[in-house]
Order: C-alpha cells, then structure tokens, then sequence
C-alpha cells in the first residue's frame, strides 16, 4: 500500500468511525498559535513506511503525519526530528512545501494557512544512520553473541523518538492510531504496535510487514524492533467467555531459546487474566500483547509490543501492567511519571502476591522498602527543575519503588480490597486514551473511597523522607501500653501513618492498628493476658523504620529522669538519673508535636520556656534502653 492510500484510509476512518472528538475545553476559535508551533495543532495518525535492517540503525523512507489545526488560519507547523537524519522532501496534501530542519526540529511555514478543523497531511521523506550514542537514544543495533543475533529496536522514552521519526513530543497529544510498514530482508521478522495485517513479499529478496493499530497512541510508545527472530504465539481466553487475546512473541529463531523460556512466556496469560481482573480488560484484546526480545537494559511497554531483555517473572509482570497504566493512561507531565512507573512496578507486587504466594509478595515488599531508605530524601513527584533529567525521572529508587510503595500505602489507608481496586478499575476508565497526573489520581481516589488522601499525598507524593520510629510497650495488669516517638529522616514534617502491631498474648498473635497522629504517641489498650512480644509494621505496609518494640516497665521510666520546678515559668531543669550514655531529648506540646530536640552525654539540661504559651507539654528521653515521657506545665 502507497502512502496516499494511507491516507484515503485515515480519512475514512476517523470520518466514518466516530468522526473527531473535541477535547473538553477546546475553543478553536479563542486560541492563539503558540511560538514553538507544537501547540496549535492535534496529531490524528502517524503512518510510518520504513526500510530497516537488522545490522545498522541506518533508516530511510516516509512518515505521514495527519494533523488537525486547533487554531484558525495555522500558518506554521513544528515537528521534533533529530538533526542526525537528512529530510529529502514534505509535501502537504500532495504538494511539496518549504521546510527548515534545524535545532532537532522540522519547522514548516504554510503559504495557505489552514483553518482550525480541517484535516491536513504532511508527508515527509527522509533518511540517516539514526541516534544511538548514551543510554537514551531512540534507535539501536547490537550484535547478541549469546544467541548470534544482530538486532535493531528502537526505544524512545522519554524525549527520543525524534531520533528515527519526525513526530510531536507531547504527552497531551496522542495519536488515534498508527500504522507501521517495515520493509527488510526476507530472512528477517519486523514487529510492531498493532495487528501484522500483511506480509508482502518485495523485490530483492525483500519483505514488508504491515502493523496496524487504531488505538490511541503516545509518541514514544510507537516502536519496532528487527531480527532473525521466530514468531511463538498463543491466545489467552478466559474462563465462560468465547473472546481471547492474542499473545505474540518474537524470540530469537533458537530452538535452544524457545526450549529456555517458553514456560517463562506462557506465564503471560496467568498475567493477563489477573491484570484483567484487577484492573478491568485488557485495554487492546482486538489486536494483541506481545513481547519483541532485544538486549536492552530490561524492558520498555510499546504498545502492544513491548520490547524486552529476557522474560524473568517481575519483568514481564511489569511490562505487561504497563498496558493499563502509562500506554492507556498516560502520565500527563515527566513530573507524574508514577502514574506509569509507579502502578507498573506495583504490578510486579501483585503478580507475586496473587500467582506466587503472599509471602513472595511481602519479601519483594520489605526489599522495595530497604532500597527507598538506603537514602534519606527524595520525592515520588518529579521537582520541576529536574523535568529534562532523564536519570531522575528514571530514578529507581523514587519513581518506582517508591512509587510503588506508597500505592501499597494507599491500600492499607482504603482498608478494603474491594474498593481499591474499583478506585483503579474506574480511574482507568475515566482517562482511558488519555493523560492523568498525580492529582488526578488523588481527586478521583477522595471521590469514589469518601476519604480525603490530600494530606497522605503531600507526605508522600510531593513531600520527601520517611518516619523513624522508637517504639517501647510496657504492660500493667489488663493494660498493655505502647509508646511510639516518631522523628524522620528528613526535615521535622510528621507522617500520620496507621501502625499495625502484631502482639504475642498467650502465645497467640493478634493485630491492632493505632493512627500515630503526633510526634509522640501513647495508646492504652485493654488486652488481658501475657503479652510476650510486640512488632511494629509485620504485613510490610509501611515506608518506616522501626527497628524492634522494646519491653520497658514503668519503674524504668519514673526513674530514667526528673523535672523541676514543675509547672514551670521560665525555664525547667531535666536531670539525669541514670547513666546510660548519649541521651535524645525531645520538647513536644499536648498534642505530641515536636518543638525542639537535643542530645546530651550531660546529666543535667536546662530547657528556656520563654517562647511558650501557657498549658501541658512533655518532655521525652530516648536512650538505648528505650523511650520514656513526662508531662509538665508552662504557667
């Protein structure tokens, strides 16, 4: 098929399928065309039509880009496109017009503006050995010694599909669809987005593969990757119903590789059924999932198609949730990059937690937990001046694993299962083919649990650290009491967190959770029996560092330390009457908010109370023996 023909196809579709949609909000008639020339217009399809090769990143052909002006009289388009390729020609409906390629950018100027609503086409013919110089460069090519394969793929987040196509870069802006044509040697297999509608045999021993997908799309998740590969597939159908989803894998053509992994690959069908369940269905069941190997540094979720290094069980898993969160909802800004890396990586937990074992989950857990605190800082949401850092929007500690721990948080805050998972199944729904933001996130999630997560999110999404908690219990006669004096590894902000503790009585476990709501907290609980030990967090929900709930009786307290004068006007004095070495001493009002901390080898402190306001407040030791407390008055 011939590129116009492309386009008579574009045509119908979006003519004859639905027509175009208007965005909500979208005046054409208020708008004013933006300076950089990517924001006046709506990008409707790509049609790539591609000769590659399994040797070289050299690439040449055409790619159409069919556009509707969202300005009146738009007379000037921009596209990304590296200066590494040469653009030979680009016609506009037809006819040839002028171009400037530059700066990474196809800049053509319209000598007959278009009006906001009619479709154009832009067709551009171009050539080059494409970008693939660092970590992130758009298109590859590597020989695999271990499997004697050379191979080309291309991947193209965050800001490198410009590297072998001319395309917009912006989020915002999916495509309706794309179609990828790949022509290459005959020996050789090209996969892609979307259903292979062709295989068309070429002069010269040559092959076109015809990919077609008509869902939205996201630049960087259009892709292809070619090789001497051999095509493993199978469908997935789920239990009562007559529909399946085809699974299509290109693995190296090995017999020895397709014996190694082929258990490791139907594993995705258990993957695509749980997903399915949890998070609604597969969101392209009409066209497919897929995997195209290449040895990358893991994986990467093309739509339809991900490209990855192996089939390990966590990578596939991870992959594959991608196609819900990140390819059908797609993080509005590099800022939100949590709401595909994030959700993805948690994936990873719930493939563990639901086709492996619980404990499985709870071990992948705790090691997540591990690595976020190996650091004392950092966000989730990306800071804005770190928005064009791809190593920091790629962080592996902050954007994924803590990404995903603070879903797993939000988990234990809904405190059913039932409606967190419908949270997602419906949050998914209302942005499908669309773009979301943390916010977004957040918002839908107040609507549908009735809680306010506004708080949660600024502790966690936007704000840095994590608790440090010093936790003793004591127990007199049916009272068991727990004191828990929380710090943080950042700054004095407080974490409201809910503390689960499994408590051993009569040697029996049962759990209790207490909402830490200051710095300090003491929590007097009923609880007949022989309490034998105490542990903070055990199910793994938190993002804290805990250590072990010590045992202390009240004696130890009483006499750890004294007050005087108490009430007290001006100043107190705290003595020391114990010696056991380098003392943490803590300030906190009647509501367990720290004011003040100190350390001390002294045996006697002095504490000005000038600059507070009459009422209660407590002074706190903490010691290597434990936490102990006494409250005074400030007249």
């Amino acid at each position: 098929m011939n590129i116009q023909s492309l386009f008579l196809v574009s045509f119908i579709f979006f003519r004859f399928l639905g027509g175009i949609s208007e965005s909500p909000g979208r005046h054409y008639s208020h708008l004013k065309q933006n300076s950089d020339g990517r924001s006046n217009y709506d990008v409707k399809f790509y049609g790539l039509d591609l000769q590659v090769s399994d040797s070289s990143t050299y690439i040449s052909g055409n790619v159409a880009i069919l556009i509707d002006p969202l300005v009146q009289s738009l007379q000037h388009v921009v596209f990304d496109f590296s200066n590494a390729l040469s653009t030979d020609s680009v016609t506009l409906n037809g006819e040839k017009v002028s171009y400037v390629h530059a700066e990474n950018q196809l800049k053509i100027a319209l000598t007959s503006p278009i009006d906001a609503g009619n479709l154009s086409s832009f067709q551009i013919y171009y050539n080059g050995l494409g970008k693939n110089t660092g970590p992130y460069s758009g298109i590859y090519n590597k020989f695999y010694s271990s499997w004697n394969k050379h191979i080309t793929w291309t991947l193209s987040e965050p800001f490198h599909a410009m590297n072998w196509f001319p395309c917009k870069q912006v989020l915002t802006d999916k495509a309706d669809s794309v179609y990828v044509f790949l022509s290459t040697d005959s020996n050789l297999k090209a996969g892609s987005n979307g259903i292979l509608t062709a295989q068309i045999p070429l002069p010269g021993n040559r092959i076109r593969y015809e990919w077609k997908s008509r869902h939205p799309i996201n630049y960087y998740l259009i892709s292809f990757a070619v090789s001497d590969y051999m095509d493993y597939s199978f469908y997935v159908k789920k239990t009562g119903e007559n529909d399946s989803v085809l699974v299509q894998n290109y693995i190296y053509n090995n017999t020895d590789y397709f014996d190694l992994n082929k258990a490791a690959i139907d594993k995705t069908g258990d993957m695509i059924l749980l997903y399915s369940d949890l998070f609604g269905e597969y969101p392209f069941a009409d066209e497919k999932y897929g995997h195209c190997v290449a040895p990358l540094g893991g994986g990467m979720e093309h739509q339809t198609m991900t490209t990855l290094v192996n089939f390990s069980f966590l990578l596939v898993a991870h992959e594959l949730a991608h196609q819900w969160f990140g390819d059908l909802v797609t993080c509005s800004s590099w800022q939100d990059i949590w709401i595909n890396e994030g959700f993805a990586s948690y994936g990873e937990y719930l493939s563990n937690q639901y086709l492996k074992s619980q404990s499985a989950a709870d071990s992948w857990m705790a090691g997540v937990h591990d690595y976020i605190k190996s650091v004392p800082g950092g966000s989730v949401y990306l800071p804005e001046k770190e928005i064009n850092n791809e190593d920091r929007i790629f962080d592996y500690r902050l954007t994924y694993n803590k990404g995903a721990a603070i879903i797993h948080m939000i988990r234990q805050e809904v405190d059913n299962d039932s409606i967190f998972f419908v949270t997602l199944k419906t949050f998914l729904q209302k942005f499908k083919n669309s773009d979301a933001s943390g916010i977004d996130f957040r918002d839908h999630l107040n609507d549908i649990t009735g809680k306010d997560f506004t708080a949660f999110f600024d502790q966690w999404y936007f704000g840095e650290g994590y608790p440090v908690h010093s936790i003793t219990w004591s127990k007199q006669n049916d009272t068991l009491s727990i004191y828990s004096l929380q710090t943080t590894s950042t700054g004095n902000q407080l974490f409201t967190v809910p503390l689960e503790f499994k408590i051993n009585v009569d040697n029996r476990d049962t759990i209790i959770t207490r909402r830490q709501t200051g710095n300090f907290n003491t929590w007097k609980i009923f609880l007949p029996g022989n309490v034998t030990s105490v542990i903070a967090d055990p199910n793994h929900w938190l993002i804290i560092e805990a250590g072990d709930v010590q045992n202390t009786t009240p004696v130890d307290r009483e006499t750890t330390f004294r007050i005087v004068p108490n009430p007290a006007k001006e100043r107190v004095n705290v003595y020391f009457t114990g010696n056991t070495g380098t003392y943490s001493l803590y300030l906190a009002d009647s509501s367990g908010k720290i004011l003040s901390s100190w350390e001390t080898a002294e045996e006697h402190m002095v504490i000005t109370l000038n600059k507070l306001t009459p009422g209660m407040y407590f002074i706190i030791i903490r010691d290597r023996k434990g936490i102990y407390q006494a409250k005074f008055i400030v007249y």
